[in-house]
This record gives C-alpha cells, sequence and structure tokens, in this order.
C-alpha cells in the first residue's frame, strides 16, 4: 500500500494506491472516488443503526458498519475524506504500540489493525457524554481525521500536559489521565462547566485545533453571516 495525503490542514483528501491483492477498511461514507481496479463491500455490526452525517464526524458510532475496499489491479486507487472540514495524519500502529482514540476520528486503517471500544471509566471522557474512547492495536497504518489542523505533543514524566478534552484526537495507550472540571471552560453544547484532562508518563497526543462541538452547536456571529447564529452544520453538508 502507498498513500499521499492532499489538501491539507483544511480539507485533506486521503489517496492509497493499492496492489492486486490488498486491501483498506474506512469508516462509512468515507470515500470519494476509486478506480476501475478497486471492489468493494459493506459489513454491518451491532444493534445501534447507522448515525447521520454531522453526528457520525464527531461522535460514537461503535464500529457498527465499515467498508472494505480490495484491489483486483495493481495500482488501483480509492481516495477517502472525512465528513466534516479538517486533516488527516497516518498513525503505524506497528511503531506506536497501542492507542487510544475519538471513535468518531477514526477514518481508515489495514486489514491487521484491530479496533475495541473502551468503556467503563473512559466511556464519558469527553464533555459532550457523546464521545467515546476506541482502542487501535495491531499491526499496520491507521489514519485518523480531526476538526481543523492535527497538533502534535510528547509527554514525558517531567512534562505533563493538561489539555481541553474535546480537542483530544488520539493518544498512546499508557499514558495516565486525570480528569477535572475546569470553569474556565464552557461546554459550548451544555453551556455549563467543561473538563481538562492531565496526561502524564511518557507518550504521544494528537489533537484537533477547532473544537469539534462548535459543528453541531455553530460559531460566534460575523458580521458578513446571514443570521446573527454563525455558521451551522448546514455550511458544511
Amino acid at each position: 500500500m502507498r498513500y499521499t495525503i492532499d489538501k491539507r490542514p483544511s480539507y485533506a483528501v486521503l489517496e492509497v494506491a493499492l496492489a492486486e491483492g490488498e486491501e483498506i477498511e474506512t469508516k462509512p461514507g468515507a470515500m470519494m472516488t476509486q478506480s476501475a481496479g478497486i471492489e468493494n463491500e459493506t459489513s454491518i455490526g451491532g444493534d445501534d443503526g447507522v448515525m447521520g452525517i454531522a453526528k457520525r464526524a464527531i461522535s460514537d458510532e461503535r464500529g457498527l458498519v465499515e467498508n472494505k475496499y480490495y484491489a483486483v489491479a495493481d495500482d488501483a486507487e480509492v481516495t477517502l475524506v472525512p465528513d466534516h472540514p479538517g486533516d488527516i495524519t497516518a498513525i503505524n500502529v506497528t511503531e506506536r504500540g497501542p492507542i487510544k482514540s475519538q471513535s468518531g476520528s477514526l477514518l481508515a486503517w489495514e486489514p491487521l489493525v484491530e479496533r475495541s471500544t473502551e468503556m467503563n471509566n473512559r466511556s464519558n471522557l469527553f464533555s459532550s457524554g457523546e464521545l467515546t474512547v476506541l482502542g487501535i492495536s495491531g499491526q499496520g497504518m491507521a489514519f485518523v481525521s480531526s476538526y481543523g489542523s492535527m497538533y502534535e505533543k510528547e509527554v514525558t514524566p517531567e512534562e505533563p500536559l493538561t489539555v481541553d478534552e474535546d480537542h483530544l484526537v488520539a493518544w498512546t495507550d499508557g499514558l495516565s489521565m486525570d480528569r477535572r472540571k475546569d470553569g474556565s471552560i464552557k461546554s459550548t453544547m451544555l453551556g455549563g462547566e467543561g473538563f481538562v484532562t492531565e496526561l502524564s508518563g511518557e507518550g504521544h497526543v494528537w489533537l484537533q485545533t477547532r473544537n469539534p462541538l462548535t459543528l453541531m452547536a455553530g460559531g460566534a456571529g460575523h458580521e458578513d453571516d446571514d443570521a446573527a447564529g454563525g455558521p451551522s452544520v448546514d455550511d458544511f453538508i
């Protein structure tokens, strides 16, 4: 498999070239184009149904539906895009080891990459109450999308990192996480206090430069807006 990521960071496009017999799996709705040498199949699991496009952009779909694209000829190509404005980053799961991610951020992955929904103490990690955590392990490449640009930070025992958790995209497994309310951060959807998470230990963190909840709630008004409410989901789809 070969890949390139173009049009970064605002409207990223993942271009994947496959040799005959190779395949890539994706979240639903990710395919933009495919060449004549690509065939696909869809698998469905779970019992909660498929969510709408805007909701899928920022919330947990729990792997209900996935598409598999496989090559029946060399140099077959498929282009993949997230369903919200932003960036795409490739993560080598083999080298990084297991990682955790916001479940809605996983765009595509190679067949030997394994996914599992992380419940229990991390099920309500995000301020929205809708974003949950996906475990990513195994071998191969995973591609994650962000709302806005992707911003990466290293965490060391000497330098822990405190983040507004709705900006979290992914982090390496093994980092310790301490969650607390922060009155200086307001939840876009709920209007109350937001949460911050301190990550400590040693690892890597992927962050998004925009809060995805604004995709649902709309941003601040602008002088050239047609209405005072600012941009809404309809502006992006």
